[in-house]
């Protein structure tokens, strides 16, 4: 891995907070999520509270993401994000307007693009041409790096088991 891959920040979108507890719950795998907290305070990532406030139905995770706003971890949106959001999604069709599914995807892109970071995100781009834009394809017009694979990130934060 290169000096700059190693200092590569990454915004986690939703789906893979929700993966990992799936892949690897919370209550199996202390040590992972322990990990992953441990690099949370030491700003190797970032977990935004779009991304929270998207987690759902799945107890143990909220749980999890709750402490992370309680010790202060959790990155807030703010109004210069969600205009920059706007403009996103009028000149890439990002969001669903029957439902607000993937309002968060731009406003995730918004902070990423501001701070300079990346985004992990399981997403692929979309299949259709008069479909919704997807993560990774509005991060590659926008010039912002994305990942898509577990290793990679757990690379980048130097996560150790």
């Amino acid at each position: 891995m290169n000096e700059l891959q190693e200092k590569r920040i990454y915004i986690l979108d939703t789906n893979i907070l929700i993966n990992f507890s799936v892949w690897i719950p919370i209550s199996l795998n202390k040590t992972f999520w322990d990990g992953l907290e441990e690099a949370l305070k030491d700003d190797k990532w970032v977990l935004l509270d779009v991304v929270v406030d998207e987690i759902r139905y799945n107890p143990e995770l909220e749980k999890w993401c709750g402490k992370q706003k309680r010790n202060g971890l959790v990155k807030k949106i703010e109004d210069h994000n969600r205009e920059r959001a706007v403009e996103i999604n009028n000149t890439y069709k990002m969001i669903d307007e029957s439902n607000g599914n993937s309002t968060a995807d731009t406003y995730i892109i918004s902070y990423a693009e501001e701070n300079k970071l990346s985004i992990f995100s399981r997403e692929s781009f979309r299949i259709k041409e008069n479909g919704l834009f997807k993560i990774p394809e509005v991060c590659q017009r926008l010039n912002i790096v994305t990942i898509k694979r577990p290793v990679k990130f757990l690379e980048s934060i130097s996560f150790k088991n």
